[in-house]
């Protein structure tokens, strides 16, 4: 699976929490991929991971237990043309 099929968007506060997260989902082996976040779904801290909406409540269940606060959770369509759509499925509740 490439970045272009996840369809799932995770964005974060801070890089801290981007980077925790990133680890303990590689880790973990939950195949997730770090690219900074489009601009016309969150500014944030820059950074976001991409995942297959399978892992979705592993992945949010093993960020939890370790802490790790996100931000908003998306999900992500292709558009055509290299573009995609996000449209916003939850906020950190936390």
């Amino acid at each position: 699976m490439t970045y272009q099929d996840y369809d799932r968007l995770l964005s974060f506060d801070s890089v801290h929490h981007a980077i925790k997260a990133e680890k303990i989902l590689s880790d973990a082996g939950i195949p997730a991929y770090a690219l900074p976040t489009p601009r016309q779904i969150d500014i944030s801290c820059g950074q976001c991971l991409l995942f297959a909406a399978a892992q979705e409540n592993k992945l949010l269940s093993l960020l939890t237990g370790h802490k790790v606060r996100w931000a908003k959770l998306f999900s992500r369509v292709p558009a055509g043309n290299g573009t995609y759509i996000y449209e916003k499925i939850n906020d950190y509740g936390g």
